[in-house]
């Protein structure tokens, strides 16, 4: 198969986009992310397998998503000698074919469809080119391509023949595994088709032969147990006519129980009703006696209470004296506590007043001190912002001035020296920058104290007698006037040591500016004044954060003592006098509160005695009242009793009442006499015995019945199963025995043949794998050679009996695929798709597909797969590799490519494309 052109219209995002490819060689489509690579190559799968009608979700999802149109494939392809063009629209129907060679041909709907599945899979490898269509994001489906009948007929011919060539293998296969599917199912391999009919023949055939025997066999017991059960019938009725008699006999006895019992009844209902009259004349003659003594007793009852009445009232008089007396010392208490209570008042208000003056003069004590801790903060405040400097621009200084003086040293050190004498009368003179004599050469001290002064032009007379001696750091002159001059100039390290020191002391002016001071010794001292300022504040915060008083809140509560002591002087009586002090204040009012609270005690004794003495007054007279209610009560029914009493009689005396209790009870003893007559001669004729022989007799008539209708039934059920049973089942019998023969037979046969079918197809497969062990050589020899092209010579796999690779060799180190990096496996199966392809001969071949591959790949192995790929689609077997890329550099190293550009002209916004 060779794809030449493509055409897309209303297909996801690609509004009409026609793309057309090299029939031999590599083919790269480039495009940004969504402009439709992927949707091309669907295009074409869609184009190829999918009806024009089909409403899968695949379908659908093709639709436009921001119009109505509907999406349309048009593709031009080679396959074997067929030239076609083939055109499809889904949603809206249409398929036209054009086959332009080897004779022309137009055709349209589901036939142009089935013609193209008919000349893909007999001129090309269908599968083949699915499985070497490796769409994005998708593995590399090795199952496929192992199963492809092109490979295995490559395979074999590279072998040198070691299996068949024309495809007869395969052929038979399927020959034998439909031979096989005839008896059994392909995946568990259990009966099926003819074989499992003939199994269910037989199975059928002796389940009727069976079901038969069965009957006959029950309709021969049938009529055996109709005579038995006729017979078992009149030997019941015979039975049947003793049973009843039995029960009659025993129904009189039981009539002849139950007379007796009703007149036992009779007799209890006597001996009740003669129950009820003596109870109720005993009750009469009960409440006439209770009449009497009620009378009796609320005589006495009143009596008694009358004289409690007596008593109590002189109790009630001595309670009286006791409480008045309470009363009195009540009084007096009270008024000695509120006198004890007002003196212990105004001797506290004095004991508060004095101690409120105290509190005043601490109060402003503390508003003194506060203001003396402010004052300190507010000083120490102002020392620190005066003094402030920061310690690290003191180090700066520091090590400026440390280098400063290195720098001097080094000079001094290292720096030629110049001795000059004046030996006659000329005048002589040094002239440049101010040096440093070597005969006097300053301090430490010293020279920390000029190192910020800067050498200035100077012009030295040279004593007689007395040479002078200068470092040459820079430019001197010696000059004797009117004879001569030298100019000496130091050499180059002197001037790189004099330019360290001139930057060291420019360093170091520039810090002590900035610090605003003269000098590391002023810099030192203000750090040293800043410290001091910095902990007299702190101390001042301490003392005044120690105080831990507010100044308005003392203000306030100054303000609100002398209101308190200014009120109590207007309160206070002028004529008393007043304590000589806070401790005689407080003597006098804990003296006067001890008077108030034994005072109070005073009051609190009296108070309870006189709450006693009220509460058992009270009490008394309570229970006075109770006596008096209760006399009240008892002369009422004293009274409501003789009436009671009197009515009584005069409806019937106390004679006649006693009388009629005696009459009932004598009535009561003869009706209990002649009960227990009756219950004597009803329990002597047994009736408990006589009910339940009675109840059994009828029991077994009862029993007798149902069995006679059992066994009527049974009869009548026996008759109709031989009714309905004919006469020819025996032959019916026969018969069915002969089918189950015939069946097992068949199937005896049957199972030969499955059996046959199943050794044939085992022995075809084991054969088939033996010749696939056979292609391995080959097909690891091809992507060895391509795979060497990549990785180098050392390259090596290891090809499984499913031609999957399962290891790859490199260096002499042996790793499993799986664990490959993922550049790795895409290289490898980048190899085994390309061997594919070249193993098909270009007549069965087809394109090699590729989306967006080697994006794990470093640019080293892109360049040598990009040859790779060149290779193979130069080669004598001119494979088609079409590439799909959003990356053009990725696919650059492909010399002989030929580019395709993808752009988004004709493509609709906002709808992505794949």
């Amino acid at each position: 198969m060779r794809l030449l052109r493509i055409r897309l219209t209303d297909f996801r995002a690609v509004a009409d986009r026609e793309l057309t490819f090299a029939e031999r060689g590599v083919t790269v489509v480039e495009g940004p992310n969504e402009s439709g690579k992927s949707s091309t190559i669907e295009a074409f799968g869609l184009l190829l397998d999918e009806l024009d009608s089909s409403k899968k979700e695949a379908v659908r999802a093709v639709k436009p998503r921001h119009t109505d149109a509907h999406p349309e494939v048009e593709a031009e392809f080679r396959v074997g000698d067929h030239h076609l063009v083939y055109r499809k629209r889904w949603l809206r129907p249409l398929t036209e074919l054009r086959v332009l060679a080897p004779s022309p041909e137009t055709l349209t709907g589901r036939e142009a469809h089935e013609r193209v599945q008919a000349i893909l899979h007999q001129a090309t490898d269908y599968d083949l080119f699915k499985a070497l269509r490796v769409l994005q994001d998708k593995p590399f489906d090795v199952d496929r391509i192992a199963g492809s009948v092109s490979l295995r007929a490559a395979l074999d011919a590279a072998a040198g023949g070691a299996g068949p060539t024309d495809g007869a293998e395969d052929t038979l296969v399927q020959r034998v595994e439909k031979e096989f599917a005839r008896y059994y199912t392909p995946k568990h391999h259990q009966p099926t088709g003819e074989y499992r009919a003939a199994l269910d023949a037989r199975e059928a055939a002796v389940r009727e032969a069976d079901e038969l025997a069965e009957t006959l066999a029950r309709v021969e017991a049938d009529a055996e147990r109709h005579g038995v059960v006729s017979g078992h019938l009149a030997e019941l009725q015979r039975r049947l006519a003793t049973d009843r008699g039995e029960a009659e006999e025993f129904r009189k006895k039981a009539a002849e129980v139950e007379a007796r019992r009703r007149r036992r009844d009779d007799a209890t209902t006597l001996v009740e009703r003669a129950e009820r009259d003596a109870e109720l004349a005993a009750r009469a003659w009960e409440a006439r006696q209770a009449l009497v003594l009620s009378v009796s007793d609320h005589e006495a009852e009143l009596a008694e209470v009358r004289a409690e009445i007596t008593e109590h009232a002189s109790v009630r008089a001595a309670a009286d004296e006791r409480r008045d007396g309470a009363l009195a010392m009540h009084q007096a208490a009270d008024e000695a506590h509120r006198l004890a209570l007002r003196r212990y008042q105004e001797a506290d208000a004095d004991y508060r007043w004095m101690r409120d003056a105290h509190e005043l003069e601490r109060v402003k004590a503390d508003r003194e001190s506060l203001d003396d801790a402010g004052r300190d903060v507010a000083v120490a405040q102002a020392e620190l912002a005066a003094t402030e400097i920061d310690d690290r621009l003191v180090d700066e200084i520091d090590a400026a001035d440390r280098a400063v003086r290195d720098a001097r040293t080094a000079i001094e050190v290292t720096a030629a020296t110049v001795r000059v004498e004046r030996l006659g009368e000329a005048a002589v003179t040094l002239s440049g920058p101010a040096g440093v004599p070597e005969a006097r050469k300053p301090d430490a001290a010293a020279s920390t104290a000029t190192s910020s002064v800067a050498l200035v032009e100077t012009a030295v007379a040279v004593p007689g007698g007395e040479p002078v001696a200068r470092r040459i750091t820079d430019p001197l002159v010696v000059e004797a006037e009117g004879v001569l001059r030298v100019t000496l100039t130091p050499g180059a390290s002197e001037r790189e040591l004099r330019a360290k020191l001139d930057e060291a002391e420019s360093s170091l002016t520039s810090l002590c500016a900035q610090a605003g001071v003269r000098d590391l010794a002023s810099a030192r001292v203000r750090l040293h004044r800043h410290v001091e300022a910095r902990a007299s504040l702190q101390a001042a915060k301490s003392a005044l954060q120690k105080l831990s008083k507010d100044p308005l809140a003392l203000a306030d509560e100054q303000a609100r003592l002398e209101a308190r002591i200014a009120d109590h002087l207007d309160r206070r009586d002028p004529d008393s006098l007043p304590p000589a002090g806070r401790h005689e204040a407080e003597t006098v009012a804990e003296h006067r509160r001890a008077e108030s609270e034994e005072t109070a005690a005073h009051l609190g004794l009296a108070a309870g005695a006189l709450r006693s003495a009220e509460a058992e007054t009270i009490r008394l007279a309570a229970v006075a009242e109770n006596l008096r209610g209760l006399a009240d009560h008892l002369a009422a029914e004293h009274e409501a009793a003789r009436a009671r009493l009197a009515d009584a009689r005069a409806a019937a005396s106390d004679d006649a009442v006693e009388a009629r209790d005696g009459e009932a009870a004598e009535a009561l003893a003869a009706a209990v006499e002649d009960r227990a007559v009756h219950d004597a001669a009803y329990r002597e004729a047994e009736p408990e015995q006589v009910a339940l022989l009675l109840a059994n007799a009828r029991g077994v008539v009862e029993r007798t019945e149902a069995e006679i209708a059992e066994a009527r039934a049974e009869l009548q059920r026996l008759a109709g199963r031989l009714e309905t049973v004919g006469d020819d089942l025996a032959d019916r019998q026969r018969e069915a025995e002969a089918r189950r023969d015939a069946a097992d037979r068949e199937r005896h046969a049957v199972t030969a043949r499955a059996e046959a079918a199943r050794l044939l197809r085992e022995t075809l497969l084991r054969r088939r794998d033996e010749a696939t062990r056979a292609y391995q050589g080959p097909f690891k020899e091809r992507v060895e050679q391509f795979g060497r092209l990549v990785f180098g010579a050392s390259f090596g796999v290891t090809v499984d009996t499913e031609l999957r690779i399962s290891h790859r060799t490199l260096h002499g180190r042996t790793d499993p695929y799986g664990e490959l990096s993922t550049g790795a496996r895409e290289a490898v199966a980048m190899c085994v798709r390309l061997a594919c392809a070249a193993l098909v001969s270009p007549e069965g071949g087809v394109p090699v597909i590729v989306d967006d591959a080697l994006g794990a790949a470093d640019p080293g192995r892109r360049r040598t797969l990009g040859a790779l790929l060149a290779h193979a689609g130069g080669s004598g077997e001119g494979a088609q590799i079409i590439v799909f890329t959003c990356d053009p550099d990725r696919y650059r190293a492909v010399g002989s490519a030929q580019v395709r550009s993808l752009v988004h002209n004709g493509d609709r916004e906002n709808s992505p494309a794949a």
